[in-house]
Protein backbone atom coordinates (compact mmCIF):
# COMPACT_ATOMS: atom_id res chain seq x y z
CA UNK A 1 0.00 0.00 0.00
CA UNK A 2 1.35 3.36 -1.02
CA UNK A 3 0.01 5.11 1.75
CA UNK A 4 1.98 3.03 4.22
CA UNK A 5 4.98 3.02 2.46
CA UNK A 6 4.76 7.26 2.68
CA UNK A 7 3.83 7.06 6.05
CA UNK A 8 6.62 5.12 7.27
CA UNK A 9 9.04 6.76 5.18
CA UNK A 10 7.27 10.31 6.88
CA UNK A 11 7.88 9.06 10.70
CA UNK A 12 11.61 7.45 9.63
CA UNK A 13 12.56 10.93 8.02
CA UNK A 14 11.49 12.50 10.86
CA UNK A 15 12.97 10.93 13.62
CA UNK A 16 16.47 10.91 11.29
CA UNK A 17 15.82 14.36 11.20
CA UNK A 18 15.84 14.78 14.82
CA UNK A 19 19.00 12.74 15.29
CA UNK A 20 20.51 14.76 13.14
CA UNK A 21 20.12 18.39 14.35
CA UNK A 22 21.30 16.78 17.52
CA UNK A 23 24.18 15.90 15.80
CA UNK A 24 24.75 19.37 13.77
CA UNK A 25 24.44 20.96 17.27
CA UNK A 26 27.27 18.92 18.91
CA UNK A 27 29.20 19.61 15.33
CA UNK A 28 28.42 23.26 15.97
CA UNK A 29 29.93 23.22 19.68
CA UNK A 30 32.52 22.22 18.62
CA UNK A 31 33.24 24.37 15.71
CA UNK A 32 36.48 25.88 17.07
CA UNK A 33 38.23 22.53 16.43
CA UNK A 34 36.82 22.08 12.91
CA UNK A 35 38.83 17.70 12.81
CA UNK A 36 37.13 16.92 16.61
CA UNK A 37 33.56 18.77 15.42
CA UNK A 38 33.51 16.59 11.75
CA UNK A 39 34.75 13.35 14.07
CA UNK A 40 32.34 14.41 16.42
CA UNK A 41 29.66 14.36 13.75
CA UNK A 42 31.37 11.13 11.87
CA UNK A 43 30.66 8.92 15.34
CA UNK A 44 26.89 10.41 15.83
CA UNK A 45 25.92 9.80 12.14
CA UNK A 46 27.44 6.56 12.46
CA UNK A 47 25.84 5.65 15.91
CA UNK A 48 22.69 6.87 14.54
CA UNK A 49 22.92 4.44 11.20
CA UNK A 50 23.62 1.52 13.64
CA UNK A 51 20.58 2.15 15.94
CA UNK A 52 18.24 2.91 12.80
CA UNK A 53 19.87 -0.50 11.34
CA UNK A 54 18.94 -2.29 14.88
CA UNK A 55 15.45 -0.75 14.97
CA UNK A 56 14.91 -1.79 11.53
CA UNK A 57 15.96 -5.90 12.85
CA UNK A 58 13.72 -6.02 15.50
CA UNK A 59 10.97 -3.55 14.24
CA UNK A 60 8.53 -6.54 13.47
CA UNK A 61 8.57 -7.98 17.12
CA UNK A 62 5.86 -4.96 17.95
CA UNK A 63 3.42 -6.69 19.51
CA UNK A 64 0.57 -4.36 18.43
CA UNK A 65 -0.01 -2.76 15.50
CA UNK A 66 -2.18 -0.32 17.43
CA UNK A 67 1.13 1.54 18.72
CA UNK A 68 3.03 2.22 15.77
CA UNK A 69 2.95 5.73 14.72
CA UNK A 70 2.22 5.05 10.92
CA UNK A 71 -0.80 3.24 12.23
CA UNK A 72 -1.93 5.94 14.20
CA UNK A 73 -1.76 8.48 11.59
CA UNK A 74 -3.62 6.30 8.66
CA UNK A 75 -7.15 7.35 8.49
CA UNK A 76 -9.59 4.77 10.33
CA UNK A 77 -11.43 4.20 6.92
CA UNK A 78 -8.50 3.65 5.37
CA UNK A 79 -6.48 1.41 7.75
CA UNK A 80 -6.71 -2.38 6.50
CA UNK A 81 -7.06 -5.54 8.69
CA UNK A 82 -4.54 -5.33 11.99
CA UNK A 83 -2.98 -8.61 10.62
CA UNK A 84 -2.44 -7.49 7.03
CA UNK A 85 -1.18 -4.26 8.25
CA UNK A 86 1.16 -5.15 11.02
CA UNK A 87 2.99 -7.02 7.89
CA UNK A 88 2.70 -4.13 6.01
CA UNK A 89 4.25 -1.24 8.25
CA UNK A 90 6.72 -3.72 9.29
CA UNK A 91 8.19 -4.23 5.40
CA UNK A 92 7.35 -0.47 5.47
CA UNK A 93 9.03 0.47 8.33
CA UNK A 94 12.25 -1.57 7.87
CA UNK A 95 12.60 -0.36 4.19
CA UNK A 96 12.69 2.74 5.32
CA UNK A 97 15.22 2.47 8.25
CA UNK A 98 17.63 0.54 6.44
CA UNK A 99 17.30 3.31 3.87
CA UNK A 100 18.03 6.05 6.63
CA UNK A 101 20.66 3.79 7.79
CA UNK A 102 22.40 3.31 4.87
CA UNK A 103 22.60 7.20 4.34
CA UNK A 104 23.98 7.77 7.31
CA UNK A 105 26.83 5.25 7.16
CA UNK A 106 27.75 7.48 4.05
CA UNK A 107 27.10 11.10 5.75
CA UNK A 108 29.83 9.31 8.52
CA UNK A 109 32.44 8.21 6.18
CA UNK A 110 32.29 11.82 4.28
CA UNK A 111 32.81 13.08 7.93
CA UNK A 112 35.16 10.75 9.32
CA UNK A 113 37.15 11.40 5.41
CA UNK A 114 36.83 15.38 5.94
CA UNK A 115 37.99 15.11 9.45
CA UNK A 116 41.03 13.26 8.43
CA UNK A 117 42.06 15.59 5.94
CA UNK A 118 41.66 18.76 8.30
CA UNK A 119 43.91 16.30 11.21
CA UNK A 120 46.36 16.10 8.34
CA UNK A 121 46.24 19.96 7.32
CA UNK A 122 46.65 20.56 11.08
CA UNK A 123 49.64 18.16 11.33
CA UNK A 124 51.07 19.94 8.36
CA UNK A 125 50.74 23.52 9.50
CA UNK A 126 52.39 22.39 12.81
CA UNK A 127 55.27 20.75 11.64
Amino acid sequence: MDEITRLAEECVTRAWGFCGLAVLMVMMGTLSHPHYSFLFGALGAGITGLFMAWYGLTYHRRARVEDTEVWMLLAPDRRPQKAVARALIAVAMRDALFDKARMSARLSGAFLLLSLALFAVAALKAG
